[in-house]
């Protein structure tokens, strides 16, 4: 009996492991809300402290994302009948509003006959 040579088989099969790992698309980069790790728990505490000092009068947080590699949030706040666009960075503490929407309430619609 001939002693069997497990190297060819051994090339050959990590040969097409390693053809089929880099023939794998790259996943894409995660943006928003579409996992948690964007939104870290720590990042909220300290966002909800920072408006707190910085909203005079209090708001309410719309929605927000993470940005890791820049080190910052960016969202959107309600404030007393405002949509307001918002940045803050972590490091710095500064914090950008900008507002984009005012709602007020005039008078009840009326219904045209």
């Amino acid at each position: 009996m001939q002693p069997l040579n497990a190297a060819p088989r051994l090339n050959a099969v990590l040969g097409r492991s390693w053809a089929w790992l880099l023939d794998q698309p790259e996943q894409p980069e995660l943006n928003g809300q579409r996992c948690d790790r964007l939104r870290p728990s720590q990042v909220q505490r300290e966002l909800d402290a920072a408006l707190s000092r910085s909203v005079v009068g209090g708001c309410s947080l719309v929605e927000w994302r993470w940005d890791q590699r820049q080190g910052r949030v960016e969202g959107w706040l309600w404030q007393h009948g405002v949509l307001q666009r918002f940045r803050w960075w972590r490091h710095s503490g500064r914090l950008m509003l900008q507002e984009q929407l005012y709602c007020t309430m005039t008078a009840p619609l009326h219904v045209l006959a």
